[in-house]
């Protein structure tokens, strides 16, 4: 079991996210942008999550930009984005974090498995 952070602005979406985790036991807290990911950094030091899932495209913030933040607090966190966005220029920058990417729509098969693959011992950490 895993302690796994959703930021995830479409709120149909993050509880379908959770929903495809939820028989693999984790415990998951959702939030809808960066700025309440950052608040709860900022309010709940006792809080570390073992991954996070992001979407790129947050009303506030990208997801990349985000993932900088909160691995600077939170050092070699994994993550795992979950989105839409296919431009070479937004897939490039992903790809630069060498954190791995689920394209939404997404089977829960594959978002299942990528988290497996990002909590692995020996699976990325930023």
């Amino acid at each position: 079991m895993a302690r796994v952070l959703i930021v995830e602005d479409d709120s149909d979406v993050r509880d379908w996210i959770a929903h495809c985790l939820l028989r693999e036991g984790h415990e998951l807290r959702g939030v809808p942008d960066g700025a309440h990911a950052l608040t709860l950094v900022r309010d709940e030091p006792g809080y570390r999550p073992d991954l996070v899932l992001m979407d790129y495209a947050l009303p506030d913030t990208d997801g990349v930009a985000l993932l900088a933040e909160l691995a600077a607090v939170w050092e070699g966190l994994p993550a795992v984005f979950v989105t839409v966005q296919w431009t070479g220029e937004i897939i490039a920058r992903i790809e630069q974090t060498g954190h791995e990417r689920v394209a939404k729509p997404f089977d829960a098969d594959d978002l299942r498995a990528a988290v497996r693959r990002a909590l692995a011992p020996g699976g990325h950490r930023a």
